[in-house]
């Protein structure tokens, strides 16, 4: 175990104390004169290891001090304060006294000639050479100090007195074993120097004054000798020039400040002033420090990604590769997290949907189209959606949605046409459903979680240590909420095959049709607990919740929505937690239909009045319609 200052100082006390009582008769005192008051700070510590140490000075009871008669009373233990062992040696602390006021009888004041003459009757505390015992001393001296190498100069010998209070006591204190200087104690003195120079670069002079007068000389000894700057905010535009430029020991403070960039809001400002207008070539400043360059390159990539969409397939596929290539590093920006690199953050996805969407593929049957889309195909949806969430701007919707309709709007209308053929020809995926008997405890139903979402769900919850299990299955017809939720409930065997389907409500074999209300009495005849929340479970009984609303939100918000996924996850993740953690062990989480989105709408046909059954949302033909 390292040996502590206080250690040191304790141990030579001790030293102080022995005496040969066959020659001499013990010590009345021991003086301890400190003329710098380098010492006064840890007193207080010291008093609790010696009870008789007191103090010469103003009177002041809680701090075991007074003046000389209050002194030799307390010597002599005629005080009941004096309430130390009979063997202690009194130790009397003289702040502001050297050892040669002591001996200088004829110019000490009345103040102090009362205590002159312990030092006949007592011993001195100091120095084998005899002069007075400072920090600096007991720091490098060899036999009763820590024998430390030491800087000599009189930065570090104040920089010592100030860190003292942080370092006596302190066993895991780690001394260089080269030099102590003054910028390492600064450094002890404030171990947080990084974070305090970008705090001070926010608030300034109100950041100064609310750090104590030593931690505030450290912070701004350590700005001087190491960052090369005097923290006065009238020089900020040049400071944060530093700042930005990156160089040497401000390479650590930008780190910082890249890892959470979010806590210092004023930087950005501050770099927006400070910004050089040449950033060099040689020795260039980095780009990436300053905010309008990472602007001016997500102007570049817009009008980039507009020009893609007007090349050839192929071509814009390389070029949107290479423009990947380009604007990786900007993603690794603090801009990025602070959500001003959009398009840069968009570009993997687009590149990835492409890729996917460029692929050739078996669709030989719809059986193959299926397969096809469960392991590959469903990522084409997945990454546009993912390259269109980050977006704001009209312009940088403009460019995404054009690259949209030239990569992945051809894969789309393709897979959807070659699977509207094969059901044309043979609907039995759909018409040979048979409706099966629900048996899990909890059952979530989630509106419109179509495949994509439901697999990046699921890889969410198996990183979460979750065990999961993904199934597809084909939406009932028509592939709406009020028929398809009701296909994948635990009342499906109970309804109609043949229902009218009135605004495509469908029937209870009992007649009912299938409104809110008939659901939820089905649902408890099979002995089903609809719950609003998942707070609601009852132990020991079976429960149906749903939660979500993409269907509503697409017909109102159109593309736009794809920006309410991430809200959608949070809140099946929360229904899912609450249940298990009201003891639910097992959940099936299930979906009513998928749904097609097209950033600027999709083929859209007007149909005669006459022809169908409704005209909401999604239009129903009239029976015996004939397609011309």
């Amino acid at each position: 175990m390292n040996d502590t200052l206080y250690d040191k100082v304790v141990q030579a006390f001790r030293q102080a104390e022995q005496h040969n009582s066959n020659i001499m008769v013990k010590p009345e005192v021991i003086l301890w004169p400190d003329p710098e008051r380098q010492w006064e700070a840890v007193i207080p510590v010291l008093q609790k290891e010696f009870p008789a140490l007191i103090i010469f000075g103003v009177y002041d009871a809680g701090k075991k001090q007074g003046p000389a008669i209050w002194v030799k009373c307390m010597v002599a233990k005629m005080l009941p304060e004096a309430n130390w062992p009979a063997d202690a040696t009194p130790i009397i602390y003289m702040p502001g006294i050297s050892k040669n006021d002591l001996k200088n009888i004829t110019a000490a004041g009345l103040d102090l000639q009362p205590l002159m003459e312990y030092q006949y009757t007592g011993t001195i505390f100091t120095q084998v050479s005899g002069r007075e015992w400072t920090v600096l001393a007991f720091t490098e001296n060899q036999q009763s100090g820590l024998g430390l190498k030491v800087a000599q100069d009189k930065a570090t010998r104040d920089a010592l007195v100030k860190v003292l209070p942080s370092v006596f006591q302190d066993r895991n204190m780690q001394f260089p074993t080269s030099l102590i200087d003054a910028d390492y104690l600064h450094s002890v003195l404030v171990p947080d120097a990084i974070p305090h120079i970008l705090k001070w670069m926010c608030k300034g002079d109100v950041f100064l004054k609310s750090l104590s007068t030593d931690t505030k000389d450290a912070f701004i000894n350590i700005c001087r000798s190491r960052f090369g700057f005097e923290p006065d905010y009238k020089n900020i535009k040049d400071i944060v020039e530093k700042f930005g430029a990156q160089r040497n020991a401000w390479k650590q403070v930008w780190q910082l400040y890249a890892s959470a960039p979010k806590k210092y809001p004023e930087l950005e400002g501050l770099l927006r002033l400070a910004k050089p207008v040449d950033l060099g070539s040689l020795f260039a400043l980095p780009e990436e420090s300053w905010p309008q360059v990472n602007e001016e390159k997500e102007d570049e990539l817009c009008k980039a990604l507009l020009a893609l969409s007007k090349l050839q397939f192929k071509e814009a596929l390389q070029k949107l590769t290479v423009l990947g290539q380009q604007h990786k590093d900007r993603r690794l920006w603090v801009w990025s997290e602070l959500g001003y690199a959009p398009l840069a953050n968009a570009l993997p996805d687009l590149v990835s949907m492409a890729e996917v969407a460029t692929t050739a593929y078996a669709s030989a049957s719809v059986e193959e189209l299926k397969e096809y889309y469960v392991k590959t195909g469903y990522k084409a949806d997945q990454f546009m959606r993912k390259a269109l969430a980050p977006v704001k701007l009209e312009k940088d919707k403009k460019a995404i949605k054009s690259l949209i309709t030239t990569l992945y709007k051809p894969w789309l209308e393709s897979i959807t046409q070659k699977f509207q053929t094969f059901i044309e020809k043979d609907a039995s995926v759909f018409t040979k459903q048979n409706a099966s008997t629900e048996n899990e405890e909890f059952v979530l139903f989630v509106d419109a979680f179509r495949y994509e979402l439901a697999s990046e769900f699921a890889e969410r919850l198996t990183k979460r240590k979750y065990k999961v299990e993904l199934q597809s299955g084909w939406s009932a017809i028509p592939s709406l909420t009020p028929t398809a939720k009701a296909n994948v409930s635990p009342v499906a065997a109970e309804v109609l095959t043949n229902s009218n389907c009135r605004e495509f409500v469908p029937q209870l074999k009992s007649g009912k049709d299938l409104v809110a209300i008939a659901f939820r009495e089905a649902l408890a005849a099979q002995n089903y607990i609809f719950v609003t929340a998942a707070s609601d479970i009852i132990s020991g009984q079976r429960h149906w919740q749903e939660i979500g609303e993409v269907d509503k939100k697409g017909h109102e918000e159109q593309a736009e929505m794809v920006k309410r996924i991430e809200e959608l996850f949070e809140q099946v993740q929360e229904a899912i937690e609450i249940a298990f953690e009201n003891g639910i062990r097992r959940i099936k989480i299930v979906t009513d239909h998928g749904w097609l989105l097209l950033p600027g709408g999709l083929p859209k046909e007007e149909l005669r009045k006459d022809l169908t059954e409704t005209r909401w949302g999604d239009a129903l033909i009239k029976e015996g319609a004939k397609r011309i």
